[in-house]
């Protein structure tokens, strides 16, 4: 039952499928090689760390922070934020748009990190999925048809309870959060029509 469902999800959903895929390999090879909260092990896999960035060239980091999550919190309620949001937003603009939306919204997430809140190290898809409440955004103010009344005030609760959240929870990262939301909003331009 479950194999089939997971078949179902891969058929209609195939591109949050791989990411949740990576995600979930990521996160078990990091907590078995040294520990998904442990800052070294981290930074050693490909975290966001901006001095490193800047000092020894390691670009990667701007992609692969982006699957790396600090604990088990961390990835359940990314995980399950993706796997909710990112098969609508797919529908939408198809595998190939959504990919590179993805991971663009992600990569502005860490651009503001990097030029914000430098010494900090952090990871997770937090950037693309606000990205992705960027896109809703969007569609909330430039295609209104295509959201139901109800959807839009689901969406827009979501959001001042993530921002809440964003805002008042310490170790969130304000600026990937912003960064990701502002990127997702104005990309979607370019990315539906």
């Amino acid at each position: 039952m479950l194999i089939e469902r997971m078949k179902e999800f891969y058929k209609k959903s195939k591109i949050t499928f791989i990411f949740l895929t990576i995600m979930i390999i990521y996160f078990i090879f990091i907590t078995l090689n040294g520990g998904s909260t442990n800052s070294e092990t981290l930074v050693r896999y490909g975290a966001f760390y901006p001095p490193f960035i800047l000092r020894y060239s390691e670009y990667y980091r701007f992609i692969t922070s982006i699957f790396i999550h600090i604990g088990v919190m961390h990835i359940f309620f990314n995980g399950y934020a993706l796997y909710i949001f990112g098969p609508q937003i797919e529908r939408l603009m198809g595998s190939k748009k959504y990919l590179l939306f993805f991971l663009l919204t992600g990569i502005g997430g860490n651009l503001a990190t990097f030029f914000f809140d430098f010494f900090t190290l952090s990871a997770g898809a937090s950037g693309s999925l606000f990205g992705l409440f960027g896109a809703f955004l969007y569609l909330i103010h430039r295609h209104k048809n295509m959201v139901t009344p109800e959807g839009r005030k689901s969406i827009l609760s979501l959001l001042g309870i993530n921002l809440a959240l964003t805002i008042f929870v310490p170790s969130i990262s304000v600026t990937a959060h912003i960064g990701g939301l502002v990127i997702g909003y104005l990309l979607s331009y370019v990315f539906i029509k």
